[in-house]
């Protein structure tokens, strides 16, 4: 190697200025590209992702599922579309991506933004939300139509899907809200206005089930700017949604979720719940087309 490498520059100090050049020119390229290739930048890429159906039933067997309605009925050809999420990508990838009107970038701030662990596990707590909310809309809207079909469930607690690394809270991503300062509430409404009691420099107990254990955990807001009206409001900082619980034993008719699922986020919600919707009832209100969409699913039936 010793060898090769002096035959190298021995050539290089006895070539023509031109080949000089050509050979510092190339090597500058070879660097500049491996540079671009290798450096991450602060931005983050959203690109197209695959389509998918997204429910099965007795008579409708997809490859891929996300949730199984045991009826004969057919959930429809109702399909999601997703994106990829690339966090921290190299150069070249921000380079291509900003040429596609396809990819949608932003900017990416590692002091304040979630981690790429962080977001799997949002994403992840978001996916399994969004399909028990589709169910329960689902289910109550066919029910309207359908008495047989029915549906129990109950409120569960505050889910914790985030926290911001400036967050006085003490609270991980997964913890269930069930308590503040030992009082109990039976919805998002009723946690924010007990919260509310609170001010910015009061510490308050909040009580939580984290890995299926109940713990207490002391709590302070923080002062957080709203980027719209400018102002600073009091909040815990971090991200939550509520929890619902469904009864499979007073669940007509059964359902199953794919528990092998790889997919994250709650963006298929809105076509999960048509297509549940769809699958609840003899009447095919997709009027046998394909149908293609995305959007979360919140439990009094807007679309996000």
């Amino acid at each position: 190697m010793k060898a090769i490498f002096r035959d190298l520059l021995s050539w290089f100090a006895n070539a023509k200025p031109f080949k000089k050049c050509l050979v510092l020119l190339l090597f500058l390229i070879h660097v500049f590209l491996l540079a671009i290739t290798f450096v991450k930048v602060d931005y983050e890429v959203l690109t197209p992702g695959s389509i998918n159906p997204i429910v099965a039933t007795n008579s409708q067997a997809n490859d891929y599922w996300v949730v199984k309605i045991s009826t004969d009925n057919r959930a429809g050809n109702v399909n999601t579309v997703g994106v990829y999420q690339h966090i921290r990508v190299s150069y070249f990838q921000y380079l291509i991506s900003k040429l596609s009107p396809k990819h949608d970038v932003r900017v990416y701030d590692p002091e304040t933004d979630l981690s790429p662990d962080e977001e799997i596990i949002m994403g992840t707590l978001q996916k399994e939300y969004s399909i028990v909310d589709a169910l329960i809309v689902a289910y109550e809207a066919a029910k309207a139509k359908n008495p047989a079909v029915n549906i129990e469930y109950s409120f569960a607690g505050i889910l914790v899907l985030w926290v911001r690394k400036d967050s006085r809270s003490n609270l991980e991503p997964g913890d269930l809200i069930t308590k503040i300062d030992g009082r109990s509430f039976g919805d998002a409404e009723e946690f924010r206005t007990i919260l509310s009691e609170f001010s910015v420099d009061e510490t308050f107990r909040l009580t939580v089930l984290r890995g299926g254990k109940e713990t207490e955990v002391e709590a302070r807001k923080m002062l957080i700017k709203n980027e719209e009206t400018n102002e600073y409001e009091e909040k815990l900082g971090v991200g939550t949604h509520e929890k619902m619980v469904i009864d499979p034993a007073k669940t007509t008719p059964k359902f199953q979720i794919n528990e092998k699922l790889q997919s994250r986020g709650p963006s298929g919600g809105a076509m999960m719940a048509l297509s549940i919707y769809n699958a609840l009832l003899e009447e095919d209100v997709t009027k046998g087309k394909m149908i293609i969409g995305t959007g979360t699913i919140n439990l009094d039936g807007s679309v996000g």
